[in-house]
């Protein structure tokens, strides 16, 4: 069994990567609907969305919980930009790169909930390799 505080820092990459996946999981759906104007893209990546939002409902019992697992004043992260995440070309390269950072983050969620022995890593690498279908598809 682990600690509260292992737990807590567990649970921590668990919130940021959430986040990570939803986000570019949005971006993404706002260039199929907007740019490509693509309806059955916009609901996969939406409905993939959603299953993010359902599976990380279950890994936070509370809201509180969540909070008390978040440190972003201090996170060494924070700051940590890549100079070419500031460069995008085309929206097709601003498809990629954040069908690419929803990837790593659902990658990241699936190993860090086997940690917690929690169900919902299947959940996760599912959603990835979809994530890699779409991509073949469009790129």
């Amino acid at each position: 069994m682990q600690s509260f505080p292992e737990n807590l820092a567990v649970l921590r990459a668990l919130d940021a990567n959430c986040n990570r996946a939803r986000e570019g999981f949005r971006v993404a759906e706002d260039v199929a609907r907007f740019v490509l104007n693509d309806p059955q893209l916009l609901n996969r990546l939406k409905k993939m969305r959603h299953s993010v939002t359902a599976a990380e409902q279950s890994l936070f019992k509370s809201r509180q919980i969540r909070l008390a697992s978040r440190n972003v004043e201090k996170d060494p992260g924070k700051e940590d930009r890549e100079k070419r995440e500031k460069v995008r070309s085309t929206p097709r390269e601003l498809l990629k790169a954040n069908l690419k950072r929803a990837q790593e983050a659902l990658r990241s969620l699936e190993e860090f909930s086997k940690l917690l022995k929690h169900p919902a890593s299947s959940r996760f690498k599912k959603l990835r390799y979809e994530c890699y279908q779409i991509e073949e598809k469009w790129f």
